[in-house]
């Protein structure tokens, strides 16, 4: 699985996780300095194209796209860019996860995007140690060391939680990555109650992603075998699909899940509780935030 945000083929998707983030700071023609580190040009090159060169270089060492927030201080601009592998380039639009609010400015063209208006960041960006962290992350999964990328990621949780909340979209992220991790692992227990508690802060906060993360979490409680951990884990999922039913109209794929998990407290014929409802209809192919 070269990302974390690939279907595994057991069905449970996988979190998809916020690009590396770094902050660019413009100080003249020819001086832009990332992340601490000054960003080297080339004789006849902007200073643009040389931030655009090192970003698609990092792009490259984490195999998919990097984000940078540009702080253009003689413009007295701000702009986020992704920066894609192969070296092209754009400005994430501001309903995309972990983007930004627009704000009007030119200078996205600079980094050859003509999708609009530039967003402005109004919360603190990703610190390189976070984008690091979950770097080693994806490196442990792809080895095959589950448990070391399931220590991994509950320390990042652990510690966003700490310095943000629990809230925070970063720490939520971290917590549907350490619930994938878990689910990887074996451990279905652990990714039933994590992926749980991110639908039930995402319900909390009326987050419109919050069928998808219950729906995430229905997958995972599918595979548990003791039956108090499904009892308990049922009943909350049960209340959260309530809850989400009524926000909004399911679709099919979420009413499916919602009955699959109310079955299981129907006993067939009886209309009393039991416990032998449950089944497949949680669909094998849901899609990852």
């Amino acid at each position: 699985m070269p990302e974390l945000t690939a279907l595994d083929p057991s069905g449970l998707p996988a979190p998809v996780l916020p690009p590396p983030h770094f902050d660019v700071f413009v100080f003249g023609e020819h001086e832009a300095h990332l992340d601490g580190e000054r960003v080297g040009v080339a004789d006849g090159q902007s200073v643009h194209e040389a931030i655009l060169d090192l970003l698609q270089q990092h792009a490259r060492d984490c195999r998919g796209p990097v984000r940078a927030t540009v702080f253009d201080r003689p413009h007295a601009r701000t702009v986020c860019i992704e920066v894609a592998p192969d070296g092209s380039s754009r400005i994430p639009g501001p309903d995309e996860e972990g983007s930004w609010s627009a704000a009007p400015s030119a200078e996205g063209e600079s980094y050859g995007s003509h999708r609009g208006p530039a967003p402005v960041s109004h919360r603190d960006p990703a610190p390189a140690a976070v984008a690091e962290r979950v770097q080693h992350i994806r490196e442990a999964v792809d080895g095959g060391d589950t448990e070391h990328a399931g220590l991994l990621a509950a320390a990042l949780r652990e510690r966003l939680t700490g310095d943000h909340g629990a809230g925070h979209p970063q720490a939520l992220e971290a917590r549907a990555m350490e619930a994938y991790v878990a689910h990887l692992a074996g451990d279905h227990p652990l990714a039933t109650s994590l992926a749980i508690g991110v639908a039930r802060i995402r319900c909390g906060l009326g987050d419109a992603r919050a069928a998808d993360d219950v729906l995430r979490a229905t997958a995972a409680w599918e595979r548990l075998l003791d039956e108090r951990a499904v009892s308990a884990h049922g009943r909350e999922l049960l209340h959260l699909w309530t809850h989400v039913a009524g926000k909004r109209r399911l679709d099919h794929a979420h009413a499916e899940a919602m009955r699959l998990v109310r079955q299981h407290f129907i006993a067939p014929d009886t209309g009393t509780r039991g416990h032998g409802g449950r089944g497949t209809a949680v669909p094998r192919d849901t899609c990852a935030l």
